[in-house]
């Protein structure tokens, strides 16, 4: 008697046109089944964003969880967490997983799948669960040496090692997944803005496509798809990180856009549907748009500098806007093209609940990197995520350029803005105007001294500054709740010379 089974094949249609599809019937051996063919669904953009259909990651939970529980030689799971990699092993009841076994479930594509997809209920719940394993799982070596005769962008051979060799290891191995479950896929491959990228040596088409990724079909819609930056990135220095990202998981189109630029050689139409924009980018346009960190994308951060390149004179102003996530505080580092640091050439305000103002003096002209980081409202993790990185070109400068203040974080918490003196260093023994403005502070005091208040929102008075160099005076303020002094936050501080 045939084992019955069912084959979905997807094909092409150039025109993009609806046309029927066939059905028929397969006989291979022993074994026969029904066979269909489905015409590829047609490209273009999704009707829905992200958070409409992925409100939240915890919709997967019962996914992840499921996915996180693999198999080791003892036959007990291990959960690997996506933040640390760290190895847990977890006591379960034997039949929790009957048909995983040490060689079965990563063995090969089909074992695979039969796995993941267990108590999956819908397309979108396979998709997850082929991008959460392959990016908790699958870890990047450029310099990985396959055996002789395996193909480094084989799946079954990237599952068996554990390790992808390049971005295209991933996204075979996801279109793998896909298919064996007839999900729509298509593989890409273009420009992307990776840690290395330098916007002073532009794309262009005659340069080779290095990077590949996916588009997946699900819900009636293309979505992106990029297992290889969700598993992890390389720093700077070229050093890999094993992170679990979620934001490269159906990532909308006008964020997927910022830094992934598809080019099929000799197809530019193609090319241009693949963006699924309303509107395409030209490669110009790509060239010229600042690179943004995920995170910046994820908290609906703006900036209102766009280009990666900004040239000006004596001062610049870079006004930053934040939409979706609060953030508490943005530092920003200032540093020469030769790495000198010139922190004290670069202040942050804050105006206002969800604006704040860079203010860039550099002491020289010269070609300065800015880098931009941000922490949002209750996060309590010592790493501050980057935001954006502009490379700055100072053409002249003001006579006697001096250092702002040193900041500390209760100025931007209480969106203090220091009106004089806007320079670090202060003479020894002289008298110094101080006006202090905020919309939210109690007092203001310089060291014991407070300072007059003239009216709801600024403070200002004459301080003699202390006899001898090498010291230091620092701005105080309380909170308009409390006067309690004892509580008073640091604000800024200035070095008398």
């Amino acid at each position: 008697m045939w084992c019955c089974s069912a084959v979905d094949v997807y094909v092409s249609n150039p025109h993009g046109e609806d046309t029927e599809n066939v059905k028929g019937c397969f006989i291979s051996g022993c074994t026969g089944g029904t066979l269909s063919r489905k015409i590829t669904p047609k490209t273009a953009p999704p009707k829905e964003k992200k958070k409409i259909v992925v409100p939240s990651p915890y919709m997967f939970m019962h996914i992840d969880d499921h996915v996180r529980k693999k198999t080791v030689r003892t036959g007990a799971p291990v959960t690997s967490s996506p933040k640390s990699q760290d190895i847990i092993l977890e006591e379960v009841e034997e039949n929790d997983y009957p048909k995983a076994t040490p060689v079965d479930v990563a063995k090969n594509v089909k074992s695979l799948v039969t796995y993941l997809v267990g108590p999956c209920k819908s397309d979108i719940e396979k998709v997850r669960a082929f991008y959460y394993w392959i990016c908790n799982n699958i870890g990047f070596d450029r310099k990985y040496v396959y055996p002789k005769r395996e193909s480094p962008n084989d799946p079954n051979v990237i599952l068996r090692h554990g390790t992808a060799a390049s971005s295209e290891g991933y996204t075979n191995l996801f279109s793998a997944l896909c298919r064996s479950v007839s999900i729509p896929v298509k593989k890409l491959k273009g420009y992307v803005k990776d840690t290395k990228f330098d916007p002073e040596e532009p794309f262009t088409q005659l340069d080779e496509p290095e990077h590949a990724w996916n588009a997946v079909y699900v819900g009636h819609d293309w979505r992106f798809v990029d297992c290889a930056w969700g598993a992890g990135f390389e720093d700077e220095e070229g050093i890999y990180h094993r992170r679990y990202e979620e934001f490269w998981f159906m990532t909308d189109p006008e964020n997927f856009i910022n830094d992934h630029f598809p080019y099929l050689r000799n197809d530019p139409m193609s090319s241009e549907m693949w963006q699924l924009l309303k509107r395409p980018v030209s490669l110009e346009e790509y060239n010229k748009t600042v690179r943004v960190e995920a995170v910046t994308k994820d908290w609906g951060v703006e900036f209102s500098h766009r280009e990666p390149i900004i040239v000006f004179r004596k001062e610049l102003h870079i006004i930053v806007k934040t939409t979706i996530v609060p953030i508490m505080q943005i530092t920003a580092t200032l540093d020469t093209s030769d790495k000198v640091n010139m922190d004290a050439y670069v202040a942050t305000f804050r105006d206002s609940e969800d604006h704040y103002k860079i203010l860039v003096r550099p002491p020289s002209p010269g070609v300065y990197i800015l880098k931009l980081a941000g922490k949002r409202e209750g996060d309590t993790a010592p790493r501050t995520p980057g935001l954006v990185k502009y490379i700055l070109k100072c053409t002249d400068i003001n006579n006697l350029v001096k250092t702002f203040p040193f900041s500390y974080t209760a100025a931007q918490t209480f969106q203090v803005c220091i009106l004089e003196p806007t320079y670090r260093d202060l003479e020894p023994n002289a008298p110094i105007k101080f006006r202090i403005a905020s919309p939210f502070l109690g007092d203001v005091f310089i060291e014991d001294i407070v300072l007059e208040k003239i009216d709801d929102y600024t403070w200002e008075g004459e301080i003699l500054t202390p006899k001898k160099s090498g010291q230091y005076l620092v701005v105080y303020g309380t909170t308009s709740e409390t006067a309690d002094h004892r509580r008073k936050q640091p604000l800024y501080k200035f070095n008398i010379l």
